[in-house]
């Protein structure tokens, strides 16, 4: 028996993971163990329950609600490195031959780097070799991307550019890149029908909310979207937080909504005829499903994630506005049919002989 522990912290990354954990669970002699963190505890619980309810589970984590603040994620990150990277026992695994899958730049995907190099996994670093080119943008997510794909055995990535920088950096390492992003086995392209006047909103980095002028920026740019479209905002708890924290009010003409899971926020993508955000997965999942959309921040890690109606803000209100005016009504989701997940299990297989 081959065990692939699936070390998951939130919700882009259960819900990436997911296709390829199914195809794992469907081959004989192999494993899939989700190991999960606590980040996003609620988020990723309520995912595996609808959709990994067979699947075993490891919870390595003290909190009973999600870490939303900051105060709250120095406390966690300490109490996960005493309780399972220093006094916690190791794992009763004494195979070899078991792989630890950590996946993107979060906090979750560092100490499952350390998780997994304690308990003497070899370590696979998903969606690995974005970069955005500069050390501390965004911040801690560059720093850890980098970091643990130092530490991997195995680099996984998903378009060209970051395959080659892989292979410039890591000529000792496995490299592998597949023809998409697992998101795109998460994307149900039926039933595309577009109301022309639906905006969907989301904002969350660090980078944008803890700073106020930005932040104020993005409320005087989504007030002037509200004047001519209908605009949900969907709200996640940290952005509340600093809302509050900055004094700063929602616009009157937004709607806001707390987050939906992932299938009903979907349904919200493809529905809507443009989308504002600033998060890299909701980035991908615009472009495969060819929408309008604005980044809210000044780089992207995934510039091959863009389609000719979606722009990098640079936080520029007047050129955003403009930008908008001008949408190509040609833009089309895509039509590919590969599946990542089979084309990562199969080179696993050949690579490793299990």
């Amino acid at each position: 028996m081959v065990n692939f522990y699936f070390f998951i912290g939130t919700k882009a990354q259960i819900i990436k993971c997911i296709p390829l954990i199914n195809k794992i669970k469907n081959i004989m002699h192999f494993n899939p163990i989700v190991v999960s963190s606590g980040q996003h505890k609620s988020i990723v619980d309520g995912a595996i329950e609808t959709s990994l309810i067979d699947v075993e589970r490891i919870n390595l984590y003290k909190n009973n609600k999600d870490i939303t603040r900051y105060f709250q994620g120095i406390k966690w990150i300490f109490s996960f490195i005493k309780n399972y990277l220093i006094f916690k026992t190791k794992l009763k695994d004494e195979n070899n031959e078991n792989f630890c899958i950590v996946h993107g730049d979060t906090i979750s995907t560092l100490l499952g780097a350390y998780w997994g190099k304690r308990n003497k996994l070899k370590l696979i670093h998903l969606e690995s070799g974005l970069t955005s080119n500069k050390w501390f943008v965004p911040f801690p997510e560059e720093i850890v991307r980098r970091f643990v794909a130092q530490k991997s055995d195995i680099l996984i990535c998903f378009d060209e550019n970051s395959k080659k920088r892989l292979e410039n950096k890591y000529k000792q390492k496995h490299i592998f890149m597949a023809s998409n992003n697992t998101v795109i086995e998460t994307l149900d392209m039926n039933n595309l029908v577009i109301d022309n006047k639906k905006v969907t909103i989301t904002l969350h980095r660090t980078e944008n909310i803890v700073n106020k002028k930005r932040f104020s920026k993005f409320l005087q740019l989504i007030n002037v979207i509200g004047t001519t479209y209908n605009a949900t905002w969907f709200l996640h708890e940290p952005t509340q937080n600093y809302l509050n924290k900055h004094k700063l009010e929602i616009p009157n003409n937004i709607a806001v909504s707390s987050l939906r899971n992932h299938e009903d926020f979907l349904e919200e993508l493809k529905s809507s005829y443009l989308v504002i955000t600033d998060g890299g997965s909701i980035q991908e999942e615009c472009f495969y499903l060819g929408k309008n959309a604005i980044i809210w921040r000044g780089v992207t890690e995934r510039p091959e994630a863009l389609n000719k109606n979606m722009m990098i803000s640079d936080y520029d209100n007047d050129k955003i506005l403009n930008f908008i005016k001008n949408f190509d009504n040609n833009v089309s989701y895509s039509k590919s049919t590969s599946s990542p997940s089979d084309e990562i299990v199969d080179y696993l297989r050949a690579k490793f002989k299990i």
